[in-house]
């Protein structure tokens, strides 16, 4: 019976050619009930594609495509970016980011992550090794692209809100690697301030700082020198949400004559009591607060003294020649470095209307913290042996 089935099948439907209706001949086969019922024959179809695979396609092209920026010709996209910059964070020295420059730069340039990177070099190397840097094909390579954009010709209405912040990183960059000089950036700076006054100098603080520093030893011409005079004035109500590195700049900056501003120094040197504010400051530049704070003849222990013991910490940093640079700035202080803890006893000293008592204590040999041991923890019994058998039997 089934053998005579199949054979009236065959005679019936030609190979290829299905209803309609089906797209697959398993549904024929599953449709087909006797061999004596006609099957109407039609062309075969295509199965339709799944609409979310179609869908997902165009979402990637879109995707994609928004990534470039048509101004810039950017087309690194932002997860690429984003794990680029946190790899160039998390590297521990200046050699590790310039194996991330050496790896990345050629398939994946953009300036967002290279001005980053040569300012993370800068910040994690020595005077030395920073001249030694500065002679590495790699970080050539990369300070040449760096200065072809910071000169690049981007108008007002085709920047974008990150351009001036990555401008001002690389101008840094360049500028503490001796790579670039300062007259040459003058284009450049006056471009920024122009772009910052047009945003109502709505910015991060940090390039605030940074264009304060790159901006004291260059004389501007025109109406961005205008400009400039409102930066001292902007930077004044933002002093709060100054940190260790823009301290930095803007004392570094003070030291030009021409950029002092005798109300902002007394700000910023206000700043410095602030308890952890010179983490993230390397050893070389702390060395050079000390000697800028010796040049303005500021005298407030409560600055000078948390300066000079985050200087004692990290006397592993230094090199001889900066370790000397710091005793001589301090003692020019009348606060020898040695000193600048405070000496065992009670002070008072007058706060305003209150007076204070201050008790400094100092570690005693014998009275140090002992280390978490066996006399911390008892220790548990050993185990009871029982000879007792009928006892063990219960």
């Amino acid at each position: 019976f089934w053998l005579k089935k199949r054979e009236g099948w065959r005679r019936r439907v030609r190979l290829g050619s299905f209803p309609t209706q089906w797209s697959h001949p398993m549904q024929a086969i599953a449709a087909y009930g006797s061999d004596e019922e006609e099957v109407i024959v039609g062309p075969l179809i295509q199965a339709p594609q799944p609409e979310s695979a179609s869908a997902a396609g165009a979402d990637v092209k879109a995707q994609n495509a928004a990534t470039q920026d048509p101004a810039t010709g950017r087309k690194l996209s932002a997860l690429k970016l984003r794990t680029l910059r946190q790899e160039i964070d998390n590297a521990k020295s200046a050699t590790a980011v310039v194996l991330i420059v050496r790896k990345y730069m050629e398939d994946f340039w953009d300036t967002r992550w290279g001005s980053e990177a040569l300012f993370q070099i800068a910040k994690r190397s020595t005077a030395r090794t920073r001249r030694e840097w500065a002679n590495d094909a790699a970080v050539l390579k990369l300070a040449a692209k760096l200065k072809d954009e910071a000169q690049a010709c981007v108008t007002l209405a085709t920047r974008t809100e990150d351009d001036v912040n990555v401008l001002l990183i690389a101008l840094v960059a360049l500028r503490r690697m001796n790579m670039q000089d300062v007259d040459s950036q003058k284009d450049a700076l006056e471009r920024a301030i122009i772009w910052l006054v047009a945003d109502n100098w709505r910015c991060p603080v940090k390039s605030l700082a940074r264009l304060y520093w790159l901006g004291a030893p260059i004389k501007l011409k025109g109406r961005p020198a205008d400009f400039s005079s409102l930066l001292p004035a902007v930077l004044k109500s933002r002093t709060q949400e100054l940190d260790g590195p823009d301290v930095a700049l803007l004392l570094a900056a003070f030291r030009h004559s021409a950029a002092r501003d005798a109300a902002l120094l007394e700000k910023v040197v206000a700043r410095l009591k602030t308890e952890g504010i010179h983490g993230g400051v390397s050893g070389t530049d702390l060395v050079e607060m000390a000697e800028s704070l010796r040049q303005f003849g500021v005298n407030d222990e409560g600055a000078l003294r948390p300066l000079g013991q985050e200087i004692l910490r990290r006397r592993g940093e230094l090199s001889p020649d900066e370790s000397h640079r710091a005793h001589t700035a301090f003692q020019a202080l009348k606060l020898p470095l040695p000193q600048v803890w405070m000496q065992p006893g009670a002070t008072v000293k007058r706060d305003g209307s209150q007076i204070v008592t201050v008790q400094a204590f100092a570690p005693q040999e014998g009275h140090e913290k002992r280390r978490r041991g066996n006399h911390d923890i008892e220790r548990t019994s050993p185990p009871r042996v029982v000879r007792d058998y009928k006892m063990m039997s219960y």
